[in-house]
């Protein structure tokens, strides 16, 4: 199952979610070392320590949205935040449990608002999953669910998928409801050699807090 047969442009065009729990369960075993190693994949420390640099001590517990193999949650370890990771696919979770840095790890469906456990976090992350082929606007609303008020959201999305879907939108209909406050969203890069010209290869990062 090497770099040939998994891919981020393969992942890109996966369109339903039986489809996502079989190729990330077959690509998780060698994710870390032939996708993330091999192509600079930086995004997730990028996403996960700007949420450290932001956040307080009642910034906690943090749900890590679609964690993957745990590449974000490394950078929780020794800081006092304790993380819990939610993704569809349990192959991605055994590689994300054996890192040692999650409270608990979740096998979850995050498009189903009843599946989602309510007003438990004082953090939200995320990163890759808001992406092509992955997770849309109306999704990552029903995310919000899992957050407390006042809890800070740090929500990564793939900028081709941002301005393709309108998550634009969504986040200004939120913030102008009242229901999100001070949002602003930076650019970040997603491959350390990565081409920042082609949208396809950044991020838009949504940071806000929900309201209090």
């Amino acid at each position: 199952m090497g770099q040939e047969r998994h891919s981020k442009d393969d992942a890109y065009r996966l369109a339903d979610l039986e489809s996502h729990k079989r190729y990330y369960d077959e690509w998780a075993e060698s994710y870390d070392l032939t996708f993330a190693d091999e192509s600079g994949y930086m995004y997730p420390e990028i996403v996960a320590n700007r949420f450290l640099e932001l956040s307080g001590s009642e910034d906690t517990p943090v749900a890590d949205l679609g964690c993957g193999t745990g590449l974000a949650g490394l950078a929780f370890a020794g800081t006092g935040l304790l993380i819990d990771g939610f993704d569809v696919s349990e192959g991605m979770l055994k590689q994300a449990e054996a890192k040692g840095v999650y409270r608990r790890l979740q096998t979850t469906d995050l498009t189903k608002r009843s599946g989602l456990p309510r007003r438990s976090y004082g953090g939200l992350i995320s990163c890759g999953t808001f992406t092509l082929g992955h997770l849309g606007p109306a999704d990552l609303e029903a995310s919000l669910i899992m957050a407390r008020r006042n809890a800070l959201c740090l929500i990564g999305i793939n900028a081709k998928h941002f301005d393709e879907r309108g998550f634009g939108a969504l986040l200004n209909k939120l913030e102008a409801k009242g229901d999100i406050n001070c949002l602003r969203v930076e650019v970040e890069q997603i491959f350390s050699d990565g081409d920042m010209s082609d949208n396809i290869n950044v991020a838009k990062l949504a940071i806000f807090r929900m309201a209090k």
